[in-house]
């Protein structure tokens, strides 16, 4: 999934997700609330595939305990209607400082869900970062 779009939330705070990505979130989508204060909308499998290693990880050990509970009490399972839209909660857009006007980017398995101010900072910023960049992206990686 690559793209970034501009809907805007209807009179319910349902979003409609881009045609385009439809087939690629399935009939399942995990709403969680993310970093940079953004939503992240994954498709069900692939939440689960990220999360598996986590929530294998043991409980004994505080911080894996509190993310545990930290993700998944901010996650939402939710079905897309025959249009392909999902309602965002009220703690997903005050977590995300949503009004009617949003963002939706891309990322790369997900789809990010952004005030258009707060992504228009944060774009500018990873633009000056990326707009000559010849270095690795992961440590120790070839990537």
């Amino acid at each position: 999934m690559d793209g970034t779009w501009t809907p805007k939330l209807d009179d319910t705070f349902r979003l409609a997700l881009p045609a385009e990505c439809r087939d690629d979130m399935g009939e399942e989508v995990v709403i969680v609330c993310a970093q940079e204060r953004c939503l992240s909308m994954y498709p069900g499998p692939v939440f689960d595939a990220m999360m598996a290693p986590i929530d294998q990880a043991p409980s004994t050990l505080k911080k894996v305990r509190d993310y545990q509970r930290w993700i998944h009490s901010h996650a939402r399972r939710v079905k897309p209607d025959k249009q392909g839209r999902i309602t965002l909660n009220a703690m997903q857009r005050v977590w995300a400082s949503l009004d009617r006007d949003i963002v939706i980017a891309s990322g790369g398995n997900h789809l990010e869900v952004w005030n258009p101010l707060a992504w228009m900072d944060y774009i500018a910023a990873l633009d000056d970062q990326f707009s000559d960049f010849d270095g690795v992206l992961v440590p120790g990686g070839a990537i």
